[in-house]
């Protein structure tokens, strides 16, 4: 991360993973927010996470409750797991 502010501590890229929903959603007490915001300014890969986010947020605001209920359950299946592993990663059911 060059070119940072060297006040803030280094936010490794699996920490920022793990804080990214908190980040979105404003819960992030403010120093942990500069510190967080300072990585972006520096992590290319990081601001990619933050961006598809955004988007999955932004389509999922569109989705109906039909909508969730019309998919394939191997579908539904794969996506919860998908979302455990990157919010829970502790308890993500092992692959099949």
């Amino acid at each position: 991360m060059s070119g940072t502010d060297l006040s803030l501590p280094d936010l490794p890229c699996q920490e920022f993973v793990a804080l990214v929903t908190d980040y979105l959603d404003g819960a992030l007490p403010a120093h942990q927010q500069d510190v967080v915001a300072a990585h972006l300014a520096a992590c290319e890969g990081c601001t990619t996470v933050l961006t598809q986010w955004r988007e999955v947020i932004a389509l999922a605001g569109r989705l109906r409750a039909r909508d969730v209920g019309d998919l394939d359950p191997a579908v539904r299946d794969q996506l919860f797991a998908a979302f455990r592993r990157i919010t829970r990663p502790d308890t993500a059911a092992p692959p099949r």
